[in-house]
């Protein structure tokens, strides 16, 4: 008998009041999540991915400044309908977030190893000796020498990939089911990079967490995702397992992003293809598609309507004219 979804993500919405009007950063998303698998989500900078995701746990909402709706389920509990106290228990001990740059989600002022036993004092009851013992435990599991010694350290005292290591660390303490990773690699060289990455899936193959991943990298995606979502200009419109995406993308803004990517077969100097235009205002859309005025296949319905995401069997995108319909 299958599992319902760990997380269950339905019309999910983010809008900003500006002097302008509102901004949809986030227009109705909808996805599910299982336990132990990977979603990447895919898209441009600010297509709202990080929005999406950060508003889902609660770090973006009224007191923000941002208007949020829909409903995030996790094992069929709302978050959005939880007090603050018990949010902030549940991202402690059920969801692990790594953000993008260690020096800013990690305190400047505190050791390490307290930092890192923090929420295993809160969440896990242990008092502050045995939490110090796992704090340099977990400091050698994701993959730091001397983690003792570390964890007496501040964060300015390490490298950028071992402060990654050590939100990875804080994340994975209490043994969460859910671990969300914004951009997680952004500000590191590529050879730690891969380190990361290797890392992030090591522990979740070990602990049967569910992911997200965020990245506007698809070659990252692609090696570490098992389903994509892809956003643009707040809304998800492709939507598939990422063998089948890579293999065949239906939605032109997909298509425009493989193609963009470099390939070992292109001879030295080769042009990088570029998709054109810019993306939309949005605190200006149109009635039609968003793409549209940047999209080869572009049809008169488009500037007209807004296409909803549709299925082809497991692939859903949200296109009229999708890539590969009249092949």
């Amino acid at each position: 008998m299958n599992e319902g979804p760990l997380l269950s993500v339905r019309d999910a919405r983010v809008s900003f009041a500006t002097a302008r009007g509102a901004l949809r950063a986030v227009d109705g998303v909808t996805f599910d999540l299982h336990k132990g698998r990977t979603l990447g989500i895919v898209g441009e900078s600010g297509s709202g991915k990080s929005v999406l995701v950060r508003s889902l746990i609660g770090l973006v909402g009224a007191d923000s400044g941002a208007e949020v709706g829909g409903q995030v389920l996790l094992e069929g509990q709302d978050l959005r309908t939880l007090p603050g106290a018990r949010l902030r228990t549940l991202l402690g001990r059920d969801i692990g977030i790594v953000f993008q740059d260690p020096m800013t989600s990690l305190n400047p002022v505190m050791k390490i190893g307290r930092q890192i036993g923090e929420g295993l004092q809160l969440n896990r009851g242990l008092d502050r000796a045995a939490a110090g013992r796992r704090a340099a435990e977990l400091l050698a599991e994701v993959g730091i020498p001397e983690p003792e010694r570390r964890a007496r350290q501040y964060p300015h005292e390490l490298s950028g990939g071992m402060r990654q290591r050590v939100a990875i660390a804080i994340a994975i303490a209490c043994e969460p089911k859910l671990l969300i990773a914004d951009e997680p690699t952004t500000a590191l060289d590529v050879t730690v990079q891969r380190q990361i990455l290797d890392l992030l899936q090591r522990e979740q193959r070990q602990r049967a967490m569910a992911m997200i991943l965020i990245t506007h990298d698809l070659g990252v995606a692609a090696g570490r995702a098992d389903d994509i979502m892809v956003m643009y200009a707040g809304r998800a419109v492709e939507m598939a397992a990422t063998r089948a995406l890579f293999r065949a993308p239906r939605m032109p803004y997909t298509e425009a992003l493989l193609r963009s990517l470099p390939r070992l077969t292109d001879v030295a100097h080769t042009r990088l293809a570029a998709i054109p235009g810019r993306p939309p205002d949005l605190a200006r859309r149109g009635g039609g598609c968003a793409f549209a005025p940047r999209c080869r296949y572009r049809s008169a319905r488009c500037d007209a309507e807004q296409p909803v995401l549709t299925r082809d069997g497991p692939h859903g995108f949200a296109c009229f004219n999708p890539v590969g319909a009249g092949a």
